[in-house]
């Protein structure tokens, strides 16, 4: 036989084997009872009562001693608690009949028990949840908020440096806006040279012969460019110069001197 201090120590030994699964007559041998039914009524002259769905005893007006720790999840929710709120979660009986159920004489009883334990009836739920539960759902939302505002700066800050990036070229676009028609020359020029097309030009006036000194091997890549692509040495060397003139300095007196002809 179990041998206990006080009756406290005998009511805890008694909700905790019940609440391991012991058997109550076995429970009720152990404390020297003849059987369930005297165990049971030492329970009731204590206080407490037995709770139909668990087969637990409870403190009938919520004082007394309660089951901290539920082994099958391993966190400290009193047991009184879990069944209350497990009766809610079905929600085949209203508050007065769980307050009932569960020993409370009245609703308010009740919530003024899990407001001890520290639980607070949610009217979204309809059900109690820990205030500590609220106090991570808040914060929650403070760092979600934190977060957001962060990812805002971030933005603000990129949309900036690409604005200030663009700052810096924008003297430089406006030069080659303002030179626009010059670089589609350039350019449109580039690609018929690389085509292999050869520009022709039409130049009038008095024709003289000009003698120059050169290398032999340039002279003979003229000669050979001549041959090659049918065109005379005169109008090589005057592309060439053209091309030269207006690549180095003298493109408006070129452009005058061409336009001259139209």
């Amino acid at each position: 036989m179990e041998m206990f201090k006080n009756n406290v120590e005998k009511i805890k030994y008694v909700i905790e084997s019940i609440n391991d699964g012991k058997d109550p007559e076995s429970i009720a041998k152990d404390l020297g009872y003849k059987n369930y039914k005297s165990l049971d009524m030492f329970m009731r002259r204590e206080g407490y009562i037995k709770e139909r769905r668990s087969g637990n005893y409870y403190p009938k007006n919520g004082h007394g001693i309660i089951l901290e720790e539920d082994s099958s999840s391993n966190t400290s929710i009193p047991l009184k608690v879990m069944q209350i709120i497990k009766l809610f979660k079905e929600n085949k009986l209203n508050p007065k009949q769980i307050a009932n159920e569960m020993g409370f004489e009245s609703p308010r009883e009740m919530a003024i028990y899990m407001k001890s334990k520290g639980y607070i009836w949610d009217s979204q739920r309809n059900n109690y949840i820990s205030e500590k539960k609220i106090e991570i759902e808040d914060n929650k939302e403070e760092i979600d908020v934190d977060i957001f505002r962060t990812k805002e700066i971030e933005k603000e800050s990129q949309i900036e440096a690409i604005e200030n990036d663009f700052l810096k070229y924008i003297d430089i676009i406006k030069y080659l806006d303002s030179r626009k028609e010059r670089l589609i020359e350039i350019i449109e020029s580039s690609f018929e040279g690389e085509a292999g097309k050869l520009p022709r030009y039409v130049i009038k006036g008095l024709f003289i012969t000009k003698s120059i000194h050169m290398s032999s091997k340039l002279d003979q890549m003229v000669r050979d460019f001549s041959e090659e692509k049918n065109v005379s040495q005169k109008d090589i060397f005057e592309v060439a110069l053209i091309d030269f003139f207006k690549k180095y300095g003298y493109h408006k007196e070129i452009q005058t001197l061409l336009n001259s002809y139209d």
